[in-house]
């Protein structure tokens, strides 16, 4: 089953992983160090997506928390999913960067000649503009590698930005209707404990009656069967009267325990859905070094100016195509991935603090990517529990509940 093994051990792009690690490119024991500070309201709500439990219920409950559990845990994996195919992205980057510093000898000039030629021919391009420039090159150069893409990730993160907002009014309203319902829960235990507390008292004072009559009977030799009977009539509506209070009170906390449930699961779904919307937003913040999405379509707006002002005078493109295809084909002979993006980035070859800049740019962005996978894979863990017990709970239902679990199964294969 897709995921229903716990057993099964994550692994990403480990060949990859070892050849970065020989060469010092990233230091994984102190990548943690690396993570931003969030803002306090985000803080306070990450701080509580752990994942809670489901209390006692009917047993027509069973299959529905079943179900939303499968629920969460393939919104988990389409998660890890995600994740995992940017992160192996961000490796091959890694990896390409890594063979770039090995190339030496002969090549290693003719790259160095070529990606000066490159850069001397972009600088000449924009001092023949001779315009002040609202966009730095370095601006230009992160947006380059994506910038068919770019229109798109805008308005994903406009579209995450308002459903962050929309998130974060569902977790205050749960947390709200939560709190209403415990309250609820205390005021009917309050009013079971004084029933138990009124039966008690009412028993002893009918004992004492009984007592008191048996007493003046024997003393006083007095007919005592009407006081008699008529306490017993007091005691018998007295009984049923608290009979059906505690049965009422019942069927109410038995209501409640359903409500909380269903808070409950809804509660952990948002909690999951926050903390993935807010782990995008973070990366795509770095990862276009941009501040919000109104940022970004500023900065994109501009570089959209800017590089159609470049098509106009570009006099000098037969050079600089001439020199991009031969950095491109030197690169592809020494086995670089994707050797189309160093045409933009072509600097960073030739000055060793652009191309640090580089990487620590792509191990931040492995962090962040590291980070969702876990938390996913942790959420995941706790979820594929929660359906062990409740089928443990009720073994009598374990094979209509473990068919639900092979059904979203088969659909998440």
């Amino acid at each position: 089953m897709a995921f229903w093994n716990r057993k099964k051990k994550t692994k990403i792009s480990d060949n990859a992983d070892n050849i970065i690690n020989e060469n010092g490119i990233e230091n994984l024991s102190g990548s943690r160090q690396q993570k931003s500070t969030a803002a306090g309201s985000t803080e306070s709500i990450i701080e509580e997506t752990g994942q809670e439990k489901f209390s006692s219920v009917d047993r027509k409950d069973q299959k529905r928390l079943v179900r939303e559990c499968c629920e969460s845990a393939m919104e988990n994996d389409r998660q890890i999913s995600e994740a995992k195919k940017e992160y192996e992205k961000i490796t091959s980057h890694l990896s390409d960067i890594q063979k770039i510093d090995r190339i030496s000898g002969a090549e290693r000039k003719e790259l160095v000649d070529i990606c000066k030629n490159i850069v001397n021919l972009v600088n000449e391009r924009n001092r023949y503009k001779n315009r002040t420039m609202t966009i730095t090159e370095a601006q230009m150069r992160r947006f380059e590698p994506y910038e068919e893409e770019l229109v798109d990730e805008i308005k994903k993160m406009y579209s995450a930005e308002s459903y962050q907002k929309a998130i974060e009014s569902d977790i205050s309203n749960l947390k709200k209707e939560k709190q209403l319902l415990y309250n609820e829960q205390r005021e009917i235990r309050g009013r079971q404990n004084s029933l138990k507390s009124m039966a008690k008292v009412l028993s002893a004072l009918i004992i004492s009656i009984f007592v008191l009559f048996i007493v003046i009977y024997y003393a006083l030799e007095v007919d005592m069967t009407f006081p008699y009977l008529g306490t017993v009539l007091l005691a018998a509506v007295s009984a049923t009267v608290i009979f059906l209070e505690a049965n009422k009170n019942k069927r109410d906390m038995l209501l409640n325990d359903r409500k909380v449930n269903k808070a409950v699961g809804l509660m952990n779904r948002v909690k999951i859905k926050y903390v993935n919307n807010v782990n995008m937003l973070n990366y795509n913040c770095e990862k276009f070094s941009v501040k919000s999405a109104k940022d970004f379509e500023e900065k994109w707006n501009e570089y959209c100016k800017m590089k159609e002002y470049e098509r106009r005078f570009r006099e000098n493109t037969e050079k600089l195509n001439f020199n991009n295809e031969c950095l491109v084909s030197l690169l592809r002979e020494n086995g670089i991935a994707d050797s189309d993006i160093w045409v933009s980035q072509a600097l960073a070859i030739i000055d060793e603090r652009e191309m640090v800049e580089i990487r620590h740019v792509f191990n931040q962005g492995r962090q962040r990517l590291r980070e969702r996978i876990e938390y996913n894979e942790t959420v995941k863990a706790g979820t594929v529990k929660q359906i062990d017990e409740l089928i443990t709970k009720y073994p009598d239902m374990q094979n209509e509940l473990l068919d639900i679990v092979k059904e979203y199964s088969a659909a998440n294969a």
